[in-house]
């Protein structure tokens, strides 16, 4: 909502000077983002350059006017949207907290084999997965305490994410190797198996608590 007020408002006074200018339109979604970046709505940003471009390509008598209909029918929008979201589909965050924890947990013991057997490691799809699951619980956090579950099991599960970087670190040091599995007569082998059992390790604490 402040970031639709933020572009109807710089639209509507634009459009009062020069309605439809390419110039100023290009200035105010500047401007726009700017201001959405000074108030941190970095989300809001690109619906408030929406609603700018909207509002300064008006032509019409009363420009504010127009700009307060746009506001009016995001809060409507907004307000359907969070009915939907408590009355007819209520999100649940711990379900989905869970099934990327799980997912993330099958990647790695896949990962973990191919660094024992030599098979390419997908390190990207780890730190992908690893980071789905730590803006999960951002966005679990970020909610008010009526659209949680349990606290508890988003907690146990939170605390592992440190320990999965760890795990990814030690993967990549792995997959950087330029032979595996190392031989044992090789100089790299102390490397390699360091790196091995401090996988294994952190991944059986991951395990247990």
């Amino acid at each position: 909502m402040l970031g639709t007020v933020i572009g109807a408002a710089i639209g509507a006074a634009f459009a009062m000077a020069l309605p439809g200018n390419a110039g100023l339109c290009g200035i105010g979604v500047i401007l726009t983002l700017y201001l959405c970046h000074m108030l941190k709505l970095n989300g809001a940003a690109p619906l408030a350059c929406l609603i700018f471009t909207i509002v300064v390509l008006y032509r019409g008598t009363d420009p504010w006017f127009y700009a307060g209909q746009r506001c009016l029918e995001v809060l409507i929008g907004v307000a359907i949207a969070l009915l939907v979201n408590i009355i007819v589909m209520p999100p649940n965050y711990v379900a989905r907290i869970k099934r990327t924890y799980t997912d993330l947990r099958s990647l790695v013991e896949e990962s973990i084999d191919f660094a024992s057997t030599g098979d390419p490691i997908d390190v990207l799809a780890v730190n992908n997965a690893i980071r789905t699951l730590s803006i999960a619980v951002e966005h679990y956090i970020g909610e008010t305490k009526f659209f949680r579950g349990n606290d508890e099991e988003v907690f146990q599960i939170s605390c592992k994410i440190s320990t999965y970087r760890q795990i990814l670190h030690e993967l990549i040091s792995i997959d950087e190797l330029e032979e595996r599995p190392v031989p044992k007569e090789s100089p790299l082998y102390p490397v390699f198996s360091y790196h091995l059992e401090r996988l294994t390790d952190l991944y059986d604490t991951c395990k247990e608590t």
